[in-house]
């Protein structure tokens, strides 16, 4: 029986093509309104030169009579808010290279946004492959604005101020606005020249552009000029270095109550489970620096590593690109996940709705999220068991350190924070619940089946 169309809600807003299910498939539909200039993108040679450097997501002609094109679908799609500064700045280099071998050929990007952008073996790829339009000489960049809005001011507000400044992406998909970047920049930024250009000027221009009465001006930009417009941006953006900020998080994680034994002892169950399992897709929730991440991937196709701290997640992306493409990391408040966004909720998905997995990690965290986060044992449960059949996990009870300094000054809070409770609540949801003790140690690893 065949399976009805399925369109993507995130690409409704193209006219020139659309994304959509079938039959276990992922397509792009080009529209007539944008035949013209997919058609220049594949006979300029573009497409073929993107294609070889895996700059752009693969794809092959169905064959059919309309023009659509059968995708590679990719395991996870993270957005730009759940991203580390160097997975940003990458993928902002990528879209200027992009647009650099574009105007060789003739064309330019008419899209600029963060949203075209996801993670492959551990490098940013473009998706759109219907972003491409025909350049007309002396007309300026028609996505230079989103450009900025999209990667440029939250690099700068990431660099400049605090690295939780990229979560302002997630309240609005459609960047963050100039005049706001231009205000929580600090005043030293107006004597970058770069800066002073690309943002802070560009917020006063729309200003004037917004109060002004009648038709602005039409802008030109020559071949030439746009040309080295792209590349000093590009330079710019390339000199930027992950700031280095430290976070509460980092400096908690950075002790332990392990010795050498006990930790080696971790290790290899986790190693054992998921030989075991043989999962294709996995979660370690809490992942910190990956070291149990990196574990996990020799054994999983793709491993999500989600972390509520930005310092980590720029380690996980670190660990990606050098040694692991498997891994796919996330930035990741599991109090406040990645909610859906856009219209009706449906144009971004909630991180819930995005993952289907078959194996979940979360060593040491469910005693962050009944102390710190006031999390129930039912609803600490319920997570694991929403997103795989399998699990492994961490109890951390009282007496540990790490416990009686989240507990320090409320000694008699959570008195069911026990392991007897904690397992109960598991066989509630999951038909097994095994724990293994670890020597050296007063925690306790549980592992889960359903």
């Amino acid at each position: 029986m065949k399976v009805p169309v399925e369109k993507i809600a995130g690409s409704f807003r193209d006219p020139s093509g659309y994304v959509f299910r079938e039959n276990g498939g992922l397509f792009r539909q080009i529209t007539q309104a944008g035949q013209n200039d997919f058609e220049a993108f594949i006979n300029s040679g573009l497409a073929d030169k993107l294609l070889d450097d895996e700059a752009v997501v693969p794809f092959t002609f169905s064959g059919r009579k309309e023009m659509v094109l059968i995708l590679e679908e990719l395991p996870f799609i993270t957005y730009p808010y759940e991203w580390s500064f160097s997975q940003l700045r990458d993928g902002a280099l990528l879209t200027l290279e992009i647009i650099a071998e574009a105007l060789k050929r003739g064309l330019v990007l008419k899209d600029a946004s963060a949203f075209n952008i996801a993670f492959r073996k551990g490098r940013p790829v473009f998706i759109d492959h219907t972003s491409f339009t025909v350049y007309r000489k002396n007309e300026p960049w028609c996505a230079y604005r989103q450009f900025i809005m999209h990667f440029l001011a939250p690099l700068l507000l990431m660099r400049k101020c605090d690295l939780r400044c990229l979560g302002l992406f997630r309240n609005d998909i459609g960047g963050i606005p100039l005049e706001l970047a231009s205000r929580l920049l600090p005043r030293t930024t107006w004597l970058s020249p770069e800066i002073l250009i690309h943002v802070h000027l560009h917020a006063l221009f729309d200003r004037h552009v917004s109060e002004a009465r009648g038709a602005a001006r039409k802008a030109e930009l020559k071949p030439n000029q746009l040309e080295n417009m792209v590349s000093s941006l590009h330079s710019f953006i390339a000199g930027m270095r992950f700031p280095g900020q430290r976070t509460a998080w980092a400096a908690y994680s950075g002790s332990t109550s392990y010795n050498d034994e006990s930790f080696r002892f971790k290790q290899a169950c986790v190693d054992s489970f998921c030989r075991e399992c043989a999962p294709k897709v996995c979660v370690d929730l809490g992942a910190n620096n990956g070291i149990f991440s990196e574990t996990v991937s020799k054994y999983a196709a793709v491993t999500v590593a989600a972390d509520i701290d930005p310092c980590a997640v720029e380690q996980l992306y670190r660990l990606s690109r050098e040694k692991c493409p498997g891994i796919i990391p996330v930035l990741l408040d599991l109090n406040n996940p990645s909610p859906g966004l856009g219209v009706f909720n449906g144009e971004r998905l909630s991180f819930f709705d995005r993952f289907r997995g078959d194996l979940v990690l979360g060593l040491a965290l469910i005693h962050h999220l009944r102390i710190s986060g006031n999390w129930s044992l039912e609803q600490i449960a319920e997570l694991f068991a929403r997103m795989a059949p399998r699990a492994l996990t961490e109890f951390v009870p009282r007496e540990d350190p790490q416990v009686k300094q989240l507990l320090r000054g409320r000694e008699d809070y959570c008195t069911d924070w026990t392991l007897e409770k904690m397992c109960a609540a598991f066989r509630r949801r999951f038909a097994r619940c095994e724990t293994i003790p670890i020597p050296g140690s007063v925690r306790t690893l549980i592992r889960l089946s359903r």
